[in-house]
C-alpha cells in the first residue's frame, strides 16, 4: 500500500508545482518617446442635493515607437501631485517591455513604470524610389 502511495503524491506534487518558465520575463528592448501629454479627468467626489461635487485627476498619456509599433498608454501618477518623471522626453531612446495590457519602462534607477496601454498603431513602410 505505502508502494503506491509514494509515486501518487509525487505525481500530485509535480502537477501543481509551478513552472520555471512562468516566471521568465519577457526581455528589455528599446524604444523611442513618441509623445507625452499631461491631461486630467473629472472624477465624482460626492453629490450635494443631487449635484455632483467633482475633482481634476490628472494623468500622463504617453506614445512610444517600438520596432515600427506605436502605443498609446496612460501612466497614473501614485501621488496626484507628483509630475511625470523629468527624465524621459520626446524623441528620446527608454528601455522598456511590452506585456499583454501593460507597457513597462525602465527608469534610469532601474526600477520600473507601469503604463497602461489604450491604442497600438503601426507605423507605414516607407518605400525606398529609385
Amino acid at each position: 500500500m505505502r508502494v503506491r502511495i509514494l509515486p501518487a503524491l509525487l505525481v500530485v506534487l509535480f502537477a501543481f508545482a509551478p513552472s520555471p518558465t512562468l516566471a521568465i520575463q519577457k526581455e528589455y528592448s528599446t524604444g523611442r518617446i513618441v509623445d507625452i501629454h499631461e491631461k486630467s479627468r473629472d472624477r465624482v467626489l460626492l453629490y450635494l442635493v443631487n449635484t455632483p461635487i467633482m475633482a481634476d485627476d490628472p494623468y500622463f498619456t504617453v506614445s512610444v515607437e517600438v520596432n515600427g509599433t506605436v502605443y498609446e498608454s496612460e501612466y497614473l501618477p501614485p501621488n496626484l501631485r507628483q509630475p511625470f518623471p523629468g527624465f524621459w522626453k520626446v524623441d528620446e531612446a527608454v528601455l522598456l517591455r511590452v506585456d499583454k495590457h501593460f507597457l513597462y519602462l525602465k527608469r534610469s534607477d532601474g526600477s520600473e513604470a507601469k503604463f497602461l496601454i489604450t491604442g497600438k498603431s503601426h507605423l507605414p513602410a516607407i518605400r525606398e524610389t529609385q
